[in-house]
């Protein structure tokens, strides 16, 4: 694993843009694509929990669990393992 790798991760969480950035810049390192497909992932539910927000309690639901996905994503980019975040995981895994 590159010495930058675990920042790269970080970056690929970033909803939607991180994934663009890792994919632009480290699209042969496969720890920072691997927290970047998943940073995907989670934005596309980020962007359903928008139109979610149509009906407030659910979209506020939504919202706060993909919050606590993006954290637990984050989390486990810095800790030096693939770690399949919860739910997540095996839809970006398809990518």
């Amino acid at each position: 694993m590159a010495k930058d790798s675990h920042g790269w991760a970080f970056i690929g969480t970033l909803p939607i843009v991180g994934y663009i950035l890792v994919m632009l810049s480290r699209k042969k390192d496969k720890y920072a694509m691997f927290y970047g497909k998943q940073g995907l992932v989670l934005g596309i539910a980020f962007v359903i929990g928008s139109i979610l927000m149509i009906i407030p309690p659910l979209g506020m639901v939504w919202n706060g669990v993909c919050t606590v996905l993006w954290v637990i994503s984050v989390v486990n980019a810095f800790s030096g393992k693939k770690k399949a975040t919860p739910i997540v995981g095996k839809y970006a895994a398809k990518f």
